[in-house]
């Protein structure tokens, strides 16, 4: 407890006492109690030595625990952003605004982004450090909050479906890939930015649980991370075991959104365990629920097959049956990790980790962007040009009038979305001290399944061929059931120099194999009983209907299935009311030689050189086809459109790097740096003709190239009186052969092409300052300017419009800004604090498509309030306080026609959390 002198007390005592606790630190951490001591009471007299930051912490000395001392520090950053400032003093006295002895100063991070420990502030590149403590006092408990927390780094939040269809993460504008939409749930093309859990190279969307930081590298990072680093690199590294003490962290958590029925709740907690002084296990258990805010007043009501009911049994033209279902976007994840350290000496070490996640989720966060999106019919019928067998066709609507209780946060889907996404990571890193450099070896192994299903009927019913090959079906319903299977194994051996000569160092030895499996299997369920019952009266669809896209009545049938035998076309079985199967089986293998060599040319000034060494092999087999085209008429003339086919290539490359910085003075540099990314190629395995529609696939489409980026670089960076952190940098990357995941041929059929060739542009700005003892605040912007600057002449064989010269990039908006001022004083026993943060991102283009629609910008604002006291921490928040409906995707018209959607911004939510942290027992 921190308490004013009695009457008479010597100052000198006190200030003494204030010494004493501002001296005691953990990690390097000053101590909040301490520096407001030192505020009220004076500073250390000018004779007297600057604390170093790395002095031990004296606990004994402190009231508030350790724990608690490095979360309030980390509070004094409102929103995490600029580099090196992840943790920071919290009170500042004004008075040392010049940097006198004493006086405290924005601490250090230490980072590993370079394969080496180093502080963030001396690296010669642009790097985002943010503390773990940092992340809790924020609230940010995932990507999307992360994200949201800072300018240049954009995501397209869809829950436990996020990074199912790669990873949504942009980096810097390089993006290909359309960010709302559920055509083609996942992609075989590499997502452009690079994701470790630890040393750990894969993606999916991770709970942000017991940190210790996470690291922001935007801009190729080639020579060190390979060939996902295309847009940047993302490390999100765990607290490791400690054997020096024991402790415990738990923390409890409630809030509630505008629009849902059922509240969110977080539980989630920590114990370290020292067995010995040479060996500690760390477990971790969270759990977080999220209800919905999305309501579904369309949806079908569907049988035990999950067939939709008919409103008139026996009548084949007969509407569904309908009901309504709100917050159907709720979501929760499990996890639970295990970690074992095992230090016998100063010169060994090794981490064990399990990392175990399950998210599970009801629906996206999808609305309908009109009422058209229940109530209009389809477009205009062709009509017959000769006597038709069926009669005239007629238009198929959807709901009229519009259902009741239809708002802002609705959507028009007939069924409910479902995930269930669970990852298994197992990581093992060893580390030897040889003297002169440290050998590390990083063995890990992954599994993440992903099942889900998605409603389609809009997407099938817009179709232009959809009326004569499923015919009319009043009660028409198309369900995807999809999955991905992807099962990575690496090993990387590295050996880093020690820092402090002429030369540093670091090399190393790569090997990645990867099995990945995605399935698309897309049914219409009822069909066949519709067919059966239709063709009774009218007859199938004619070879003349189909091939001029004239509606019938009934379709075209499929007859290739048999209830009681299976049979196969192209060796692909077919089953009842499976309309289109899209299965890629790809394994990748990377083995790579790597390496970075600084030389320090003088006192400040230094060069460095990198490179990367690979050899690539990618094998794929593909099996697609609209399997309804294999029955009926189809069997004979024409052939059907479905193949089974398997391709493989391989890369050799060398991707470069060089640098040169200069070191201004102790606390400020300069820097200029070329370097190089690359993302792995790719086989497309399509059927060879579509003879139905005409259609021969060019050779040149089933093979993909490698894309390749460079980057030039130029930044400022440093620190001022102590107080203010800031970076700067400009940037311009050349992106070739830019690839992106299409749906292509007439029959829509996914696949992967190189789209053409793109730049990008901008200048990154951080700034974090320390005004006053009570007052902070951050500043972080980002213009990022994108543009196709070629097209491939092949990209007319995708299903949607071409791209054009000129055209922006998908999810980057040009400019993007957040601010976060922050208040904080001493009251009672503990300390309050009060921050504001700001997130704005102006319009973007959320796909290359000239006909989806522009997302406009808009901006966010949060608030929290927080009281910490001894061993117990609450906080009061209300995100996105204006209740602001974001809109940050939109699906294209042109595939999904008047019942295209947006993608939306979680609404208001105020909550509040309750921690409590053990530390020294």
């Amino acid at each position: 407890m921190i308490r004013k002198p009695a009457a008479g007390e010597p100052a000198e005592l006190v200030r003494a006492v204030a010494r004493r606790m501002r001296s005691a630190s953990l990690g390097g951490l000053p101590c909040v109690t301490a520096a407001v001591l030192a505020a009220m009471y004076g500073a250390a007299a000018a004779d007297e030595p600057a604390t170093s930051p790395n002095t031990p912490p004296q606990v004994a000395d402190l009231q508030v625990p350790a724990a608690h001392k490095r979360l309030l520090v980390a509070a004094a950053n409102t929103q995490p952003l600029a580099a090196a400032s992840a943790q920071q003093a919290v009170a500042v006295d004004a008075t040392s605004s010049q940097g006198g002895a004493g006086a405290p100063a924005l601490p250090e991070v230490t980072v590993t982004a370079t394969r080496r420990a180093e502080s963030a502030q001396n690296l010669p590149m642009s790097i985002t450090a943010i503390s773990g403590d940092n992340l809790q006092a924020s609230g940010i408990e995932d990507m999307a909050s992360l994200a949201q927390s800072m300018a240049g780094v954009n995501f397209t939040d869809q829950g436990p479906f996020s990074g199912v269809k790669g990873s949504g993460l942009i980096i810097r504008g390089l993006n290909s890939e359309a960010t709302g939409g559920q055509l083609g749930l996942a992609t075989p093309v590499q997502p452009p930015v690079a994701t470790y859990v630890d040393d750990t190279p894969m993606y999916f969307a991770m709970q942000l649980m017991d940190l210790n930081r996470v690291e922001i590298l935007p801009g190729p990072q080639g020579t060190l991370y390979g060939a996902g680093s295309l847009g940047g690199t993302i490390r999100f590294v765990q607290n490791a075991p400690d054997p020096s003490g024991f402790d415990a962290k738990a923390e409890l958590g409630a809030s509630d959104t505008y629009h849902t029925h059922a509240p969110n709740e977080n539980v989630n907690g920590m114990v370290n365990l020292p067995f010995t002084d040479t060996w500690a296990v760390r477990l971790n258990v969270g759990y977080n629920y999220d209800g919905g805010f999305i309501n579904q007043p369309n949806l079908y009501v569907l049988n035990n097959q999950g067939i939709p009911i008919s409103a008139e049994p026996g009548d084949v033209f007969s509407p569904p049956v309908k009901y309504s279902q709100d917050g159907t976007n709720w979501y929760y994840y499990h996890t639970a990790r295990i970690a074992t350290l095992w230090k016998p000496n100063d010169a060994f070490q090794a981490e064990l980790n399990f990392y175990y996640q399950l998210g599970v989720a009801g629906g996206f966060p999808y609305v309908a962007t009109s009422d058209a999106a229940y109530n209009q019919p389809l477009g205009p019928l062709a009509p017959c040009s000769v006597p038709c067998t069926n009669p005239a066709p007629v238009s198929q609507l959807y709901n009229a009038p519009v259902p009741a209780g239809v708002d802002s946060l609705s959507n028009a889907d007939n069924a409910l979305d479902t995930a269930h996404d669970a990852i298994d990571l197992f990581a093992l890193t060893l580390n030897y001290d040889l003297g002169f450099a440290t050998l590390t070896s990083d063995t890990s192994w992954g599994m993440h399944i992903n099942h889900s299903t998605d409603d389609l009927t809009s997407l099938y019913t817009n179709f232009p061929f959809f009326q004569s090959i499923y015919g009319q079906d009043p009660r028409a319903f198309v369900v995807g059931r999809d999955e991905l299977s992807d099962k990575p194994f690496s090993q990387e051996l590295r050996l880093a120099s020690k820092l402090g000569g002429f030369f540093d160092w670091v090399g190393g030895l790569f090997f990645e194999d990867e099995k990945q499996n995605i399935q698309e299997h897309e049914f219409f369920p009822g069909y066949l009983n519709f067919f059966n019952g239709c063709s009774a009266t009218y007859g199938a669809e004619t070879t003349y209907q189909y091939e001029n896209d004239i509606a019938s009545y009934c379709g075209v049938g499929e007859t290739a299935y048999s209830p009681t035998s299976t049979n196969y076309v192209d060796g692909i079985p077919i089953i009842k009311d499976q309309t289109y199967i899209g299965d890629f089986e790809t394994h990748f293998q990377d083995m790579a030689v790597f390496g970075e060599l600084t030389a320090h040319v003088t006192k400040n000034w230094s060069l460095t050189g990198g490179t990367r060494v690979f050899r690539q092999t990618v094998s794929q087999a593909q099996q697609t086809g609209l399997l309804f085209d294999g029955g009926g008429i189809f069997l004979q003339v024409p052939p059907p459109p479905i193949a089974n086919e398997s391709l493989s290539d391989s890369w050799d490359k060398a991707i470069w790097k060089l640098n040169t910085s200069y070191q201004i003075n102790s606390t400020n540099l300069v820097y200029a740096t070329w370097l190089q990314g690359f993302r792995r190629g790719g086989v497309n395995a399509l059927p060879p003709a579509e003879p139905a529609e005409n259609y021969v696939t060019p050779a040149a489409l089933t093979k993909l190239q490698p894309d390749t980026a460079d980057n030039y670089e130029a930044g400022f960076k440093g620190t001022i009186h102590g107080r203010y952190q800031y970076s700067a940098d400009v940037f311009y990357i050349q992106w070739h052969n830019v690839q992106e995941g299409v749906q292509l041929t007439p029959l829509v059929l996914p696949a992967s092409l190189n789209v053409g060739d793109a730049f990008s542009r901008g200048f990154e700005m951080e700034l974090d300052a320390l005004f006053t003892r009570h007052w902070s605040a951050t500043v972080d912007y980002t213009y990022d300017q994108t543009r196709m600057t070629s097209i491939n002449p092949l990209d007319v064989n995708e299903s949607v419009p071409p791209p054009v010269v000129g055209m922006p990039l998908p999810g980057t908006p040009k400019n993007s800004l957040a601010i976060g001022p922050a208040w904080q004083t001493e009251l009672g026993a503990g300390v309050l604090r009060y921050a504001v943060d700001a997130h704005y991102q102006s319009a973007l283009l959320p796909s290359l498509s000239t006909t989806v629609p522009i997302v406009p910008g808009f901006t966010t604002v949060n608030m929290r309030l927080s009281y910490a006291w001894s061993h117990w921490m609450t906080t009061l928040y209300a995100n996105n306080v204006g209740n602001v409906l974001g809109i940050t995707s939109y699906q294209d018209p042109y595939l999904y026609g008047n019942r295209d959607e947006a993608t939306v911004t979680t609404p208001r939510t105020v909550g509040f959390t309750l921690d409590y942290s053990f530390k020294g027992m």
